[in-house]
């Protein structure tokens, strides 16, 4: 019964808001997906990240294997630059830098949209303000202040997409803003890796010369 009533008095709530809240809705949604994929991609690369030695140990068995067993940014480096690379120490430096940029890119990916659709959102409760409190200026007008059905109503969607409006936004900053910090740490871990590889390649080139 309770749950019934939470079901009806949601449902009230959306209606209140007016037309607004249909792309409130639909920012909202977009976001939480976006936001919740990267979360779950970040802690399950994190989880399969290794050493620079353990990624080339690996690299020498199976394909499938290594891949398997690494993160996927660290196979799509280690992959690309033992496939590209060559004797010249410098050429092998600029070439994983170019690979490297690539995977930053990557790991950037739709945080940019998720604090962008986090900002429209207010914007978004903004404009339903405006629409409602026209719409209460327009019954005054009509009616004057007798209609009180017809005033609370204008009100009602005035304060109910600004109320909505903050609520989808301040849960995205706050979202967008730790998963950049966690793509910030992952960029300078894949420098650190990319320096490793090369000295581990060149080391072993030396040694087997």
């Amino acid at each position: 019964m309770q749950q019934h009533n939470l079901i009806e008095r949601t449902i009230e709530h959306f209606q209140a808001g007016g037309d607004i809240m249909i792309p409130l809705m639909l920012i909202s949604l977009i976001m939480w997906t976006l936001a919740i994929v990267k979360t779950f991609r970040f802690l399950k690369e994190r989880r399969k990240e290794t050493s620079p030695r353990q990624c080339l140990d690996l690299f020498q068995g199976e394909s499938s294997v290594c891949k398997a067993g690494l993160a996927q940014w660290q196979w799509d480096i280690l992959s690309q630059y033992m496939e590209q690379r060559c004797e010249d120490s410098e050429l092998n430096r600029e070439m994983l830098d170019g690979i490297r940029l690539r995977q930053e890119f990557k790991a950037m990916r739709y945080i940019g949209t998720i604090l962008i659709l986090a900002s429209i959102a207010p914007l978004l409760g903004l404009l339903g303000t405006v629409t409602g409190m026209i719409t209460t200026f327009d019954v005054i007008s009509q009616f004057g202040t007798g209609n009180a059905r017809a005033l609370a109503s204008g009100i009602s969607e005035a304060l109910v997409t600004t109320q909505s409006g903050l609520v989808v936004a301040v849960p995205g900053l706050i979202l967008g803003g730790l998963l950049f910090r966690r793509a910030e740490k992952l960029k300078a871990r894949m420098e650190l890796f990319c320096i490793g590889l090369q000295e581990q390649t060149d080391t072993q080139c030396v040694y087997g010369d």
